[in-house]
């Protein structure tokens, strides 16, 4: 099963993470370039910035409410939460919107679709888990 974040992202899919996993630190200065490019850094980030393990593991998150809250919930994600959609993970697909229209007018199509695949799917991906965890608990 995917590595999947408590805000949907898709972890084996993301550049960052593959690139960490992968120890190439060619792969992580270009992950760097493409996240200041997409607006999810304001700076450039060292390839050591860029080091990533998976969602979990990170200290600072883009969604730390979210996080906090699947924490507290003790679930692996916002699909396996009863209250799900909440305003809290409406206003992630929201952010998420904007950050994939902002994607699409400066990446190349290649990097634009290999985020969308990791993150701008995430709606989807946890739509499909809560369904499954819902009706896991109909039985």
């Amino acid at each position: 099963m995917a590595e999947i974040g408590y805000c949907g992202d898709d972890c084996e899919l993301c550049p960052r993470y593959i690139a960490t996993k992968s120890g190439d630190r060619g792969k992580l200065e270009k992950a760097a370039v493409l996240w200041q490019n997409v607006g999810l850094t304001d700076k450039l980030a060292t390839p050591e910035e860029m080091i990533c393990h998976g969602c979990a593991s990170l200290e600072k998150c883009h969604y730390n409410d979210i996080r906090n809250c699947a924490k507290d919930k003790m679930i692996d994600n916002c699909g396996e939460c009863i209250e799900y959609p909440c305003e809290k993970i409406n206003a992630v697909f929201e952010k998420t919107d904007a950050y994939a229209r902002q994607c699409k007018e400066t990446c190349t199509a290649s990097d634009y679709h290999r985020l969308n695949e990791a993150f701008f799917l995430k709606k989807r991906r946890l739509d499909a888990i809560h369904f499954k965890c819902r009706s896991a608990d109909q039985r």
